[in-house]
């Protein structure tokens, strides 16, 4: 059991044992990308790889300490003197405590230890896992009431306003809300959801990771909010979730080929997500797999948050009896691709997908097979 060897290795970093553990889960997104900063929907699930946080209060000096077991790092948190750092890892944990501070709250000195199983750099949100899961637990050690909502917008002002990350809430809400064997539509703008059993038998869904990260993720990123947000001011919109294709349109000239090519992706992705739901519901399989290949085509063409490596794997799945569809997910510029393939083929279909990578690229992809889950809770 992991929470047996995470006690341990607490006890032996601090000499004491925690006093409770919280696990945060990653996410997959089945469908609706790059639409939560548009304030769109999108369809995610919680999945069974975590971020594992244990705590117990730091009595005996005057500072806070966290280690990583993964990264096999450590270092401490004065809570008078939360700046930024060059650990990334640390900014995100002082970025929540900064908000813990706006809000008036009176934070006591901690011992931390963090393990994680999901795979940094894959597009299932570690970071977000790690922001929540953290928030969780200072405001349990501190008897503070914080609701899923609380800590949902806590995180996404210290993303905006301490680390500069301008994304959306879709991450953070995976984390918080997830659901055994569900997934979940939310609507980004006025934060309503529903729970749609994700059960299609004798399918299976399968995260097929890269191994690459190209550099240009977070500039990318970075410039697809700004491309939006400039696309809805010459739109006149408040965000590209108000536009009509038929305002798009009408107002194509008034566009560059960037902006005009971003505002039509969002528009599609966002009927995609609702199209999609109804087709899990009616496990049409045929409308399911062209669903995940129009957002791959998208996200390739007119989003352009794709590379080369991934459109490779989701190209390898295009003729395969077996899979249903593929898609990249995440950022873009590198991570997973998410597969839905017949759980009779997937040994075979992997074995063939992983030679054609390798031969390609030199490559060994890693596949991941992900259950869907609680969101965090206690260990």
């Amino acid at each position: 059991m992991i929470e047996q060897s995470i006690k341990k290795s607490f006890e032996r970093a601090f000499s004491v044992p925690p006093s409770f553990i919280i696990k945060a889960p990653g996410r997959i997104n089945l469908i609706g990308e790059h639409t939560d900063y548009n304030n769109g929907f999108v369809f995610p699930a919680a999945i069974d790889r975590y971020v594992y946080l244990a705590f117990s209060a730091n009595i005996l000096s005057d500072n806070s300490r966290v280690v990583t077991k993964d990264l096999g790092e450590s270092t401490n948190i004065i809570l008078s003197n939360l700046e930024l750092t060059e650990l990334p890892w640390k900014n995100f944990l002082l970025g929540i405590l900064i908000q813990f501070k706006n809000q008036g709250h009176s934070i006591k000195d901690f011992n931390c230890l963090i393990q994680s199983t999901i795979p940094i750099g894959a597009g299932m949100s570690s970071s977000s896992a790690l922001e929540c899961g953290f928030a969780k637990g200072i405001s349990h050690l501190n008897n503070i009431e914080l609701s899923n909502w609380d800590i949902v917008d806590m995180s996404h002002r210290s993303n905006h306003n301490f680390l500069g990350l301008k994304g959306g809430i879709m991450d953070q809400f995976s984390s918080l809300f997830g659901r055994q064997n569900y997934g979940m539509i939310l609507d980004c703008q006025d934060r309503s959801h529903s729970y749609i059993s994700i059960n299609i038998d004798a399918y299976q869904w399968v995260l097929i990771d890269s191994k690459v990260k190209h550099e240009h993720l977070t500039s990318g990123y970075g410039d697809r909010v700004r491309e939006c947000k400039e696309a809805a001011s010459i739109l006149n919109v408040p965000t590209l979730r108000e536009l009509t294709p038929d305002h798009l349109e009408t107002n194509k000239k008034n566009l560059s080929e960037i902006q005009y090519n971003r505002a039509k992706f969002v528009i599609e992705e966002n009927k995609r997500v609702h199209t999609f739901a109804q087709a899990l519901k009616l496990k049409d399989l045929k409308q399911l797999g062209s669903l995940l290949y129009q957002s791959h085509d998208g996200l390739q063409n007119e989003y352009e948050v794709s590379c080369e490596e991934l459109d490779f794997l989701v190209d390898c799945t295009r003729d395969e009896d077996g899979i249903v569809g593929s898609r990249m997910m995440g950022g873009g510029f590198g991570g997973c691709t998410i597969n839905l393939i017949k759980s009779d083929s997937i040994d075979s279909v992997i074995a063939k997908i992983e030679k054609a990578y390798f031969s390609k690229y030199g490559i060994n992809p890693e596949c991941h097979f992900v259950e869907l889950v609680d969101g965090v809770n206690f260990s």
